[in-house]
């Protein structure tokens, strides 16, 4: 057994609530020994962005250095990380601080971490759990000091006390409830969280025709398809639906309709309550109707894409 220093940070969605549910998941990887609190750090490398959440924890672990590397990875890929750019906004980053007494050169991992000693939002809470790093912080330029800012325990309670997966299955059997009652709205409101769902009283027309198509006809001026043609057409197509309530965004490449899609493939994706919800095609297929466009505010059970396998 082994003990690791992890550093947690994280500046998009619920940071609070993410790095909580990060340090819980740590629980997998072996015994959180210790943790620090929460401190709210400015941006490094790149500043053009959001305050970062970050935090540090002593884990106890029966894991070799490359095979915590793969864990904290593997994690990072469970918490949605979109990866984007050297030092900028990301949904979590979880980094091997320290592993003991260990000193590691490898072009995949350094140990400790190559710039622990220059980055206070690092040091700052490894220095709580840890004493041994108290100098190191002390030792930085005040300016690099001052950008880290400990979060009351008070405030990082408040706003870590939403626990988003249960939430969102909050939302799901709401969704799931009103529409199974017919209801067009409907609110739930306990322990201090609101949740209101709403869906239209109206389904989605299935066609829409351009004002200069006689009725009944298709674009082409062909003959409509029989109702039984329409039905052995749609059976061979699957409807992806919304999951959840919020706002859809394109993935990119942007599929259209008639577009072939080689694999099980992310087509789009619904922000929920600052959760990225991805949208797969489910396999290989082609993109026979788009039902919305990026953007577009979306509720639950609300089609996105018909794919034909």
């Amino acid at each position: 057994m082994t003990r690791a220093a992890i550093g947690l940070g994280a500046n998009v969605g619920d940071a609070h609530g993410t790095l909580e549910r990060a340090i819980r998941a740590l629980e997998r990887l072996g015994r959180v020994a210790a943790r620090s609190s929460f401190y709210r750090t400015a941006p490094w490398g790149v500043t053009d962005q959001p305050e970062f959440v970050n935090a540090a924890v002593l884990l106890d672990t029966e894991l070799q250095p490359f095979e915590l590397l793969a864990a904290l990875k593997e994690l990072e890929r469970e918490f949605d990380r979109v990866e984007t750019y050297r030092w900028g906004p990301r949904e979590i980053d979880l980094d091997i601080l320290t592993y003991g007494k260990l000193e590691l050169r490898d072009p995949e991992l350094t140990i400790p971490h190559a710039r622990l000693f220059e980055r206070a939002f690092a040091l700052a809470p490894l220095a709580e759990i840890d004493p041994a790093f108290a100098g190191a912080y002390a030792a930085l330029p005040a300016r690099e000091r001052d950008g880290v800012q400990r979060i009351p325990a008070e405030t990082a309670r408040t706003k870590a006390a939403v626990d988003w997966d249960v939430a969102l299955q909050r939302v799901r059997s709401a969704a799931e409830f009103c529409a199974s009652a017919g209801l067009t709205r409907f609110k739930l409101e306990e322990e201090g969280l609101a949740v209101e769902v709403r869906r239209r009283a109206r389904p989605v027309p299935a066609f829409v025709l351009r004002p200069d198509v006689e009725p009944g006809l298709p674009a082409n001026g062909a003959p409509a398809p029989t109702n039984g043609s329409v039905a052995r057409e749609e059976e061979k197509a699957t409807v992806l639906k919304a999951e959840f309530v919020g706002i859809v965004r394109f993935s990119r490449p942007t599929v259209s309709q008639g577009a072939h899609v080689a694999e099980d493939r992310e087509l789009a994706y619904v922000e929920s309550l600052g959760i990225r919800n991805p949208i797969r095609s489910g396999g290989p297929g082609r993109v026979t109707r788009v039902f919305v466009i990026d953007g577009q505010s979306v509720e639950y059970g609300q089609p996105l894409f018909a794919i034909e396998s």
